[in-house]
């Protein structure tokens, strides 16, 4: 995607959406660690060694859905959402004439970081 179709984020942008995301963060981690989605993710594992219920596959159906609706939402946000467990995130910036990510990471009250888009969270540094 090139910078001329990117959505890109200044921190006062990234900032406002914080609320929401952490929203859909939490509610991730929680979908993500339901009975149903862990019984999804064995069911996976040993895919075709048993037959499970009809009412196990509905509901290991309705996790996956609405994980997928959550992820979509974050999408939508134009927010890239890189490590579920942590909550980090980047959201696509300039600086200084230069592509980088804003970086922000669940429990940080603000948009404080930045990396440039080769580095990674590894090369966070504040803003």
């Amino acid at each position: 995607m090139s910078l001329s179709s990117e959505h890109l984020f200044d921190k006062a942008q990234a900032d406002a959406l914080l609320p929401r995301l952490v929203d859909l963060i939490r509610g991730l981690q929680e979908a993500a660690g339901s009975d149903a989605a862990v019984e999804g993710r064995e069911r996976l594992a040993h895919a075709g060694r048993s037959n499970g219920s009809p009412e196990a596959a509905a509901s290991v159906f309705q996790a996956a859905a609405k994980i997928q609706a959550l992820l979509d939402e974050v999408d939508e946000m134009d927010v890239i959402l890189r490590d579920l467990a942590t909550g980090l995130c980047d959201f696509p910036s300039v600086r200084e004439g230069r592509p980088v990510y804003l970086c922000w990471r669940l429990g940080e009250d603000q948009v404080g970081w930045w990396h440039t888009r080769d580095t990674g969270v590894s090369g966070r540094q504040p803003l």
